[in-house]
């Protein structure tokens, strides 16, 4: 059978091959520009996740009305943040789903507009404390960049594609300073294929990109965790028992996110703007009771993995982050999925290797390795990409110490959630926002 009449199989590589050296010129220079954005846009949310950890703590020191301001502050920029999007409206959510809807035939390029709206949009909304992801605006800088400078070259539609494709991957490698992953996912999730063309550009593309990126934000891991140990072979099971456990709930926080967003467009009579407001002062307020809970997850994954939490926190952690983060996708800013849905993962992990230690105590189990694993496997189940997954987490923890357990935990994650019927989340998404274009709104 050819690949035609095998739905599953990769198209045909390229039947010729010229213009190689071009395109991986552009994905070069494509990479540099999306080094810089990328770069940029992490040091932006360094300062404004500063200022805003100030600012809390400013207020809760001189209490009274001041409490208050945090609240009208987050409400006014998560606004903004929305407003953003009527003028851009490719720019709401994550972007991933329009980066595939393009890849898949079903969408067109990201126009310019889209960097400065994913840059200010996302500025605003995660630096005062939106359980969203910096990956998401990433993503979407890259494709936008790749559909720039295609369309300044004169790329043909195929080009086009397969640049704005690699640029997204190398904006994800920019986002958690790993570019094998970014690269991973370009292929894993994007494309779901290997071409010569597509792997030529996304190599170039992301290793371009994050040694730009580097001279901004610099060279350190996004996790970066001390001695870790996966424990002895008897251990094995339990990684089985949690990537099956964490696929269950993958499902369940996949139709969370799906549930925030229909009661987003149950609610009418109010703009868009107005509700994005209303949750953006939930988070102000979260903020101040409990300034440690919110934010992108970054800091709270770090702190997941390398502090000592006992049980009930880590409860804590994994009930208000399970909910803060599809409550803060459902605003329509821009912002991304990942990083959320790491943090839920890690807290996971931790949660059971913390029980079974307390319950039987000499039992040991490193928790840092059940956090990891826990990552790793709730992203499989989450994206349905296992390999992007192990591979990012790998690079944001700069430690392979626990790789058979992701591979075990993964496999089984992937098993469980295909017998569950579980549809991968950007798929989801990508058909909602077929649906919605289809009606005239896409937003």
């Amino acid at each position: 059978m050819t690949s035609e009449e095998l739905p599953d199989a990769p198209p045909p590589d390229d039947s010729s091959l010229q213009g190689l050296l071009k395109l991986a010129l552009l994905a070069a220079l494509g990479g540099v520009v999306t080094g810089v954005l990328g770069g940029l846009f992490r040091l932006a949310l360094r300062y404004a996740g500063q200022w805003w950890e100030d600012l809390l703590a400013w207020c809760r020191d001189l209490g009274g009305v001041r409490l208050l301001l945090p609240v009208l502050l987050a409400a006014l920029a998560v606004a903004a943040a929305r407003a953003i999007v009527r003028w851009s409206p490719e720019s709401a959510g994550s972007g991933v789903q329009r980066v595939e809807a393009m890849v898949r035939h079903e969408g067109h390029p990201a126009p310019i507009r889209v960097i400065p709206a994913k840059f200010v949009g996302g500025t605003l909304a995660l630096g005062v404390g939106m359980a969203l992801g910096r990956e998401g605006p990433t993503v979407q800088m890259g494709a936008a960049v790749g559909g720039e400078v295609s369309r300044r070259a004169s790329l043909d539609p195929h080009d086009t594609r397969t640049l704005s494709s690699a640029l997204a991957g190398a904006g994800l490698g920019v986002a958690f300073s790993a570019p094998l992953g970014g690269a991973v996912f370009v292929l894993e999730e994007l494309d779901r294929a290997i071409r010569t063309r597509l792997l030529v550009a996304t190599l170039v593309g992301s290793s371009v990109a994050l040694a730009t990126a580097y001279l901004i934000v610099g060279r350190e891991p996004v996790l970066p965790v001390g001695r870790v140990d996966q424990g002895p072979l008897w251990v094995l099971p339990l990684y089985v028992a949690l990537g099956a456990l964490v696929a269950v709930l993958g499902m369940y926080y996949n139709r969370l996110i799906v549930w925030n967003l229909d009661l987003m467009q149950r609610w009418k009579g109010w703009p868009p703007e107005a509700k994005a407001a209303v949750i953006g002062a939930l988070v102000g307020l979260l903020g101040v009771a409990a300034p440690w809970l919110v934010g992108g997850g970054e800091i709270l994954a770090d702190r997941v993995l390398n502090v000592d939490f006992p049980f009930g926190t880590l409860l804590v952690i994994l009930l208000v982050r399970w909910f803060l983060g599809p409550l803060s996708y459902s605003a329509g800013t821009p912002g991304g999925l990942f990083a959320p849905l790491l943090v839920v993962g890690a807290t996971i992990g931790s949660v059971l290797a913390v029980g079974v230690n307390t319950l039987v105590p000499s039992a040991g189990l490193p928790v840092a390795a059940f956090a990891i694993v826990g990552m790793s496997t709730f992203f499989a189940a989450v994206v349905r990409s296992p390999l992007t997954g192990i591979v990012l987490c790998v690079e944001m923890t700069a430690t392979t110490a626990v790789l058979v357990p992701m591979l075990v935990a993964a496999g089984t994650a992937m098993v469980v959630c295909t017998m569950l019927g579980s549809t991968p989340i950007y798929d989801v998404l990508r058909e909602r926002l077929m649906r919605a274009e289809a009606a005239g709104d896409a937003v």
